[in-house]
């Protein structure tokens, strides 16, 4: 007969089932009656905790009398972690530590077996561990992520001895003599972490607990707190004066607001869910009933509001850990013996700039005075003490909004010099010191850009801006040495400070930031030739993207127009690197070598022209010169034997390629083409595929004659799209007299590596045999298609729009087609386009994160430009019925999964 004791009943464990469900319904009832965060999260935590104690008792009613004495003598059960804290989300793990001495070793093993068995049946999630004191000492001691769940242990159950002796061991062997260690353990941890679920506060899908700003960052303070000074409650801390009553205020309602935003992202998915992503925020700005703006969506002032919180957290935590790190003995005796004074009064350590106690007020006592350490910390390239900080937070509060002449001076002599610039604008900003200087600068503070294209805040992106630039000077680039000829280097500052300060007020955000830029530049009092750059440089900061990215810059009206707006070379430089900064700042990755390459041949056209070397860009002559050498690669006199009808010939099919074409490719390669359409019969396709091992894509070129012109494009496309293929480049030449020469750059989503040639050779064949209609576009593109997961859930996702540009090309009509990404949009949109009657010439494909923008360049059946007004609309009209109708269509089918 078997001494173990009888399992708990399927009608206890139904019972168990029902107490958790009504835990997490009374968390759900205190939020609808509208409960703080703080209250749900305590309220969840007491109604588990209570279960978790009917378990252990229901478990230990089971043993015999003797047995439970014993282990009621020689165990204890502790919450630690989240549990510990008292503040859990419906879905959150229950952490928990089961102790014991070695008396039990058996007995509390099978013990635990039966908790633990009891808690996953009842639905609990469990992360939890058996050890003795001395096991948890040495964990403690080598993991600092069971060592910080150890700062909130609490015992529930068991002898009370034994907690007792263990939080002592702990503290002394763990904390009392390794501070400094274990405090930087804990900062390491925390900030490996944070890299992993994103890196910066204002990303545009936060995770809730873990991101910077979020509620592991309180936690990580409390921890701090506990290692320096033995307390982890807020409230003693700042009784201690380790913090200051406002943070300490900052801080629990930060606490208390991604609490209830936690909560309701575990109910709303019915499980743990603590990324806060697009639709969730949608969802939840519709949930609170917030109401829109002119200029923001009801989703972008919850974002901001929530931005607010965890930017606060961020900062409040970085500036502890900075105030309280301890330091080691002889770093402490460096810095005393590296650190001189300066009037007197400023004592400059090697990697901060501090002042005595006795003149802080002093230091403080103006916005001016508030600047010279600014302009001293920027000049030495070192950071501001966090006591002196803090002093300069509490005295912007107090400051007037005038500005003086020397405060104007001083803020300019901080923004002309490259090196420390944003992280001393930060640091302003965070202050309040960069809101004095230039008030709009607060509207921006959290702004949300709620799109596919951004992954920060307005404010964010801008500091990422300045710092990109910073990093300009060491490139061996055009972009470097445009960089290091700047001579006015505060105005560009200035002018990437304000590029999108014109955001979130309903209108075209480059023109209301050129009028804050123009009133920006009268409070600083700057002379008009000054006002007039900086107006220029906000109100064009997209100009050039705009036309490197979706126009072809070979076009030399294009050309001529962008350099009469710039005007000067000192201007194209400035917007050079505006312009590369802002790009850059976009997002991991954005700025590829790519669009570098665009951008700089841009800039180098653009300049010769300012420099007066018209004749070297005047297209006709050079498109002389590229067919003069393609003739000579051909040796065109010993082709067809009549010089005569040779030429002829030569002349009318090199004359039907588009002048894009013939200047971005070289003349060996035209030269290769024409040979191939000169014997191509008019049955087949020539595909040639080869995988580039530097970008790890592959470029198909694809030749045909002109017979399949209209309708070559969108079958490409298809073949490209059925294969799960993303297009990121693609040059499309195609006539209606000479033939159809593309190229498409592709990466291949089914290999990680290289691509197999076979691959490649299976990819020539559909493509030619879809060009030529021996397989039917629209079917493969049906029978692949899928739709991705990342739609929207609310209904508020992004129709696209369609733009007709006719007057940037005198050769063609430009449809611009902006949208969010989808599988099969491209296939869609040309199919559309050659439906129409419409040929592309040429085509700039390019992806922004989730967002695409596709340009377009078309002719009609009769070669020429769309010039009907009626035409034109129609096309807009029909183009954007497609774009909604494949929106519309993919959202029901996300929809029905």
């Amino acid at each position: 007969m078997s001494d173990s004791p009888p399992p708990c009943s399927a009608q206890q464990f139904a019972v168990y089932r029902t107490q958790v469900e009504q835990a997490r319904q009374r968390g759900q009832n205190l939020l609808q009656n509208g409960a703080s965060g703080l209250q749900i999260a305590t309220a969840i935590a007491e109604s588990i905790e209570q279960l978790l104690l009917q378990i252990i008792q229901d478990q230990l009613h089971q043993l015999p009398q003797a047995q439970q004495k014993l282990l009621s003598q020689h165990s204890s059960i502790l919450v630690i972690g989240g549990s510990g804290r008292g503040l859990m989300a419906p879905y959150s793990d229950v952490d928990l530590l089961f102790l014991y001495r070695g008396q039990v070793v058996n007995e509390f093993s099978e013990f635990v077996g039966e908790i633990v068995r009891s808690c996953w049946d009842a639905g609990l999630k469990l992360g939890h561990s058996v050890r003795t004191i001395v096991d948890s000492v040495k964990m403690a001691r080598t993991q600092p992520e069971f060592a910080t769940a150890m700062i909130e242990a609490r015992s529930i159950w068991g002898d009370e001895h034994l907690p007792e002796q263990l939080i002592k061991a702990f503290y002394r062997h763990v904390i009392l003599f390794r501070r400094r260690l274990f405090f930087e353990q804990c900062v390491t941890a925390r900030w490996e972490e944070r890299k992993l679920h994103g890196g910066a506060v204002m990303q545009l899908e936060p995770d809730i607990k873990r991101s910077p700003g979020g509620l592991r960052d309180i936690h990580l303070l409390r921890w701090l707190g506990f290692a320096r000074y033995g307390t982890a409650n807020l409230d003693m801390l700042r009784l201690d004066a380790r913090i200051n009553s406002r943070d300490v205020r900052t801080l629990k309602n930060a606490r208390d607001y991604l609490l209830k935003v936690r909560i309701q992202l575990h109910f709303e998915a019915g499980r743990q869910q603590d990324l806060f992503t697009k639709d969730t925020q949608l969802w939840m700005a519709e949930q609170r009933q917030i109401e829109g703006t002119n200029g923001q969506r009801p989703v972008e002032l919850l974002m901001q509001e929530y931005f607010q919180h965890s930017k606060a957290v961020a900062e409040i935590t970085e500036r502890f850990i900075k105030a309280h790190r301890p330091q080691p003995f002889l770093s402490r005796v460096y810095d005393f013996l590296m650190t001189h004074r300066s009037d007197s009064i400023l004592k400059i350590a090697p990697d901060h700039l501090d002042v005595a106690p006795r003149y802080l007020a002093q230091v403080c006592s103006s916005l001016e005075e508030i600047l010279k350490l600014f302009d001293t910390a920027s000049l030495y390239a070192i950071s501001i003490s966090p006591d002196l900080l803090d002093a300069i937070r509490e005295s912007a509060l107090k400051l007037p909004p005038t500005v003086s002449n020397r405060s104007i001076d001083l803020f300019r002599a901080i923004l002309d010099r490259s090196n420390n610039l944003g992280p001393t604008l930060r640091t302003m900003s965070e202050t309040g010191i960069l809101n004095l200087l230039i008030p709009y600068m607060k509207h921006a503070y959290c702004l949300l850009q709620f799109n596919q294209y951004h992954s920060y805040t307005v404010d964010e992106h801008t500091f990422r801006a300045i710092e990109a630039s910073e990093d300009f000077p060491l490139d061996d680039t055009k972009l470097g040495s445009s960089y290091r000829s700047i001579e006015k280097k505060d105005i560009l500052n200035l002018a990437i400070l304000l590029h999108d300060i014109g955001k979130g007020y309903g209108e075209d955000h480059s023109k209301v930031g050129a009028m804050i830029a123009a009133e920006t530049a009268v409070r600083f009092g700057m002379k008009e030739e000054e006002q007039k750059l900086l107006v220029f440089l906000v109100l064009e900061h997209l100009t050039m993207a705009h036309l490197a990215f979706r126009r072809d810059i070979s076009d030399p009206d294009i050309l001529f127009a962008f350099s009469q707006k710039v005007g000067s070379p000192e201007k194209l430089r400035m917007l050079y690197v505006l312009t590369a900064a802002d790009i850059t700042a976009v997002g991991p990755g954005v700025f590829t070598d790519w669009k570098s390459e665009l951008l700089a041949d841009l800039y180098e056209r653009t300049m010769l022209l300012l420099g007066g070397k018209h004749s070297r860009y005047q297209r006709d002559q050079r498109v002389a010169r590229v067919k003069q050498r393609v003739r000579d690669h051909l040796e065109l006199p010993q082709i067809q034997g009549n010089e005569q009808e040779t030429e002829v010939w030569f002349t009318e099919l090199f004359n039907s390629f588009s002048p894009h074409y013939l200047l971005v490719t070289s003349s060996a390669r035209i030269a290769d083409d024409i040979k191939i359409l000169r014997d191509l019969p008019s049955d087949q396709i020539v595909v040639e595929g080869e995988f580039d091992p530097e970008t790890g894509t592959v470029n198909y070129h694809v030749i045909a004659q002109a017979m399949y012109a209209q309708s070559c494009f969108h079958r490409m496309v298809s073949v490209f799209t059925a294969k799960r293929m993303d297009i990121i480049s693609a040059q499309i030449t195609t006539s209606a007299s000479g033939g159809v020469v593309d190229s498409f750059r592709v990466i291949d989503n089914d290999y990680t590596d290289k691509v197999p040639r076979t691959r490649v050779k299976k990819m020539e064949k559909e493509i030619s045999k879809a060009v030529l209609g021996e397989t039917d576009a629209k079917t493969m593109f049906l029978n692949n298609q899928r739709f991705q997961e990342s739609a929207s859930l609310s209904g508020e996702f992004d129709l696209g729009r369609v733009e007709i540009d006719n007057q940037s090309s005198k050769r063609c009509t430009i449809i611009d087609v902006i949208a969010h990404d989808r599988i099969g949009l491209l296939y869609i949109v040309s199919r559309a386009i050659s439906r129409m009657g419409l040929s592309v010439v040429m085509a700039k494909i390019s992806t922004h994160l989730d967002q695409v923008v596709d340009v377009f360049y078309v002719i009609d059946e009769q070669g020429r430009k769309i010039e009907d007004p009626e035409r034109l609309q129609e096309i807009k009209k029909q183009l954007e019925s497609t774009l909604h109708q494949f929106e519309l269509e993919g959202y029901k089918r996300y929809q029905r999964v």
